[in-house]
């Protein structure tokens, strides 16, 4: 697969400049792409039902707080 067609693969979406941070930094410890990481964490949210439900509640709090 060249270089060309795997960048196609890819989408860009926003992030708050703070989690952008965090997710860089852990990436960037852990010697890993950002972007693969973000897979990984995607991949465990749909695949175990209780991180899957922490991450629902966590996000129905902070779009609360953002909307105060």
């Amino acid at each position: 697969m060249s270089s060309d067609s795997k960048k196609e693969e890819r989408k860009k979406f926003g992030l708050t400049e703070q989690t952008y941070e965090k997710l860089k930094n852990f990436s960037r410890l852990n010697g890993l792409k950002m972007r693969v990481v973000i897979d990984s964490m995607t991949d465990l949210v749909l695949q175990d039902a209780d991180i899957s439900k922490r991450v629902i509640e966590l996000t129905i709090e902070k779009e609360s707080e953002r909307k105060q």
